[in-house]
């Protein structure tokens, strides 16, 4: 079963996630301080052969670039979220209001129930858009990460550009509430949390929700 490994990285806190099967691994939403992952993935000793981005809002994939170029490993989303990315200055100027650097290169696209291998483990795409059109969340054995779909007790923004809310509550409630209970979910942001917790609990699409006037 594959090791993951959070690295809490930028101005907005992005969980990075290094999935580690042996001396393979998977980096996943590198949103900031590319050096400092880099420095964590010389550390625990492993070669990743990939990048991915959950999906491509600044916070995501401003360290990509710097470890692509370092590690001459591919950067990989969903193309419903290029265009988004090729906008991702603008966008942050105009609503953040700071700069970023440009964004970084897409070397390959992903596909809804494409499977990505690292050592002995695999990860299987699912498309849950929403958040953005692109945004896309990575199976694997007993765990799920969300990107900035679902979060412990809460769900993602739909009121940026490419946002949808009903598209987001379809994603979560028929694609990854269709995964089994005990599934651990690692969010884009925040604690940890589990499939079942936000079936029951979650305040906006659990069981909970239904019960409030």
């Amino acid at each position: 079963m594959a090791k993951i490994h959070t690295l809490v990285v930028g101005r907005l806190q992005t969980n990075c996630y290094i999935l580690q099967s042996d001396s393979a691994a998977l980096v996943v939403d590198p949103g900031d301080e590319p050096e400092r992952i880099l420095r964590f993935l010389n550390d625990i000793a492993v070669k990743p052969s990939h990048i991915v981005a959950t999906h491509t809002h600044f916070d995501h994939v401003l360290g990509a670039d710097t470890i692509r170029a370092k590690l001459k490993i591919p950067f990989l989303i969903h193309h419903d979220d290029l265009s988004m990315l090729e906008s991702m200055q603008s966008r942050v100027h105009q609503i953040m209001g700071f700069g970023v650097p440009p964004p970084p290169k897409v070397d390959q696209f992903l596909e809804d129930g494409e499977s990505l291998t690292f050592g002995q483990d695999t990860v299987r795409v699912l498309h849950t858009p929403g958040h953005s059109p692109g945004s896309i969340s990575l199976v694997g054995r007993g765990f799920v990460l969300t990107g900035d779909a679902l979060f412990n007790q809460s769900i993602g923004r739909t009121d940026l550009p490419g946002g949808d809310f009903d598209t987001l509550i379809h994603s979560i409630t028929k694609r990854l509430f269709r995964l089994d209970d005990d599934t651990i979910v690692y969010p884009g942001h925040g604690p940890e949390t589990s499939i079942g917790d936000e079936k029951l609990a979650n305040p906006f699409v659990g069981q909970v929700a239904k019960r409030i006037p």
